[in-house]
């Protein structure tokens, strides 16, 4: 920051890098207020930089101005339409407003302009929060295609199986899944909920147990029924 401030006075507060890293480091900070206004300052330097445009797009969403990042993220887009983190972002904007509609179809473009397993999760998660759990499995299983390795990937698409009442495919995924993540709490939750299901309590006290120690202050954990840890 002192070499930043130093740079700052030397330009006379018109160097946009100078600008553009102070409010990353702002952000960073938690100061999210204020990178916003410096990334502002550096986009009056440099209105075509989409970076600065992306950077500021993203401070309001952290802002939960999620209306007004569209915005931002529609004149980034005119710069550079074909930048899959642009639609990304603005997918993620659409679901927090519960416009899944329009989610979905951001981070299906994203996706069509390069993969990302971050995307594939929330395309799957917003076909999710509309009950269309059929298109989060379509989206999920093309993912391990990429990423079949992908812990995560497998857990939430064990649990989208569990929640659909087909224990034996959620299983099988919630075990591939702690085969690559044996300490993820989420998955031995899960693969511990349909042990119980199968009234196998003792297996499952074995899991809780394990979840225990890495999630101790999970309410889902501690409220499982017919157990005692």
């Amino acid at each position: 920051m002192e070499v930043i401030e130093e740079q700052l006075r030397d330009s006379n507060g018109m160097c946009e890098y100078a600008i553009y890293v102070k409010a990353l480091i702002k952000r960073q900070e938690g100061q999210v207020q204020e990178s916003l206004q410096l990334f502002q300052a550096a986009t009056c330097i440099s209105p075509l930089n989409v970076y600065n445009l992306k950077q500021m797009g993203r401070s309001l969403y952290l802002l939960g101005k999620h209306r007004g990042a569209i915005e931002v993220y529609d004149e980034a887009q005119k710069i550079s339409p074909d930048d899959w983190e642009i639609w990304h972002n603005k997918g993620l904007c659409y679901m927090y407003l519960r416009q899944y509609d329009n989610s979905v179809e951001c981070f299906t473009k994203a996706n069509q302009i390069q993969r990302h397993d971050v995307t594939f999760m929330q395309l799957g998660k917003a076909h999710a929060l509309q009950e269309d759990h059929k298109s989060a499995i379509d989206v999920y299983t093309e993912a391990l295609e990429f990423s079949p390795e992908h812990a995560e990937l497998l857990t939430t698409l064990g649990i989208l199986y569990l929640r659909m009442g087909e224990n034996f495919k959620a299983f099988d995924y919630l075990g591939n899944a702690s085969t690559h993540d044996p300490k993820n709490a989420k998955t031995i939750l899960a693969a511990g909920s349909i042990i119980q299901d199968h009234s196998d309590m003792d297996v499952a006290l074995i899991k809780y147990r394990v979840a225990a120690v890495h999630t101790p202050n999970s309410a889902q954990l501690w409220n499982k029924p017919d157990t005692q840890l």
